[in-house]
């Protein structure tokens, strides 16, 4: 009886090594020593106060250039135009000071796209929503307006983009490391409530503010 559970685990260890492999196995069609790219963009919310009233419009704006400098080769200048797609995710949440947990929070907002478009998570629709950039002549720009509809303290947060590549480009795919630019974060409720203090990634994707 032990000898054949051990020859079990030993067929499903050798799987999961085997399979293990494949995947990592890299697209023999790159011709580098890596298959995409990696850039700082970012992005603004306005007006920068901490307190709104229902009704009231927060905007955010974020436009880069399609000539990116790859933050992996500093030297190396690149032209992204010509995307698959170029998107990510803005997370909605409400900080719950008696359980110290995030409660989703997107349904206390109306959400507007006025440059891009928004597209609806598959899964927990109520914790955010995928944004995509639209392509212009030299840039990518995203513009969206969110509208307070409910009572609270929120956090909204704006994540890092990706693209599958450029069209008809191999090894082309890139992440977008997001940086908010607000000096005026208003951060403090937020890790009082949850009893934390934000790591410096997170610091660069929130805005906190409260609805009256």
């Amino acid at each position: 009886m032990g000898v054949n559970l051990t020859r079990v685990v030993l067929v499903i260890t050798l799987i999961q090594f085997i399979t293990g492999a494949s995947c990592k196995k890299k697209d023999t069609s790159c011709l580098s020593t890596r298959d995409g790219y990696s850039f700082k963009v970012a992005s603004e919310w306005s007006p920068q106060q901490a307190t709104f009233n229902i009704g009231d419009t927060i905007f955010l704006t974020s436009s880069f250039s399609k000539s990116l400098v790859d933050q992996i080769n500093q030297s190396l200048l690149i032209d992204y135009s010509n995307s698959v797609g170029i998107g990510g995710d803005i997370g909605f949440a409400a900080p719950d000071s008696a359980l110290r947990v995030n409660k989703p929070a997107r349904d206390s907002f109306k959400l507007i796209a006025i440059i891009g478009n928004f597209v609806e998570r598959a899964n927990n629709r109520n914790q955010g929503i995928n944004n995509k950039y639209l392509e212009l002549a030299s840039a990518y720009e995203f513009k969206a307006a969110i509208v307070c509809e409910k009572k609270g303290q929120y956090a909204i947060s704006v994540d890092d983009l990706k693209s599958r590549g450029i069209n008809g480009k191999n090894c082309t795919s890139a992440s977008f490391n997001m940086n908010v630019l607000n000096t005026q974060k208003n951060v403090g409720f937020y890790q009082s409530a949850l009893g934390i203090i934000l790591d410096t990634e997170s610091l660069k994707k929130i805005f906190c503010f409260k609805v009256q």
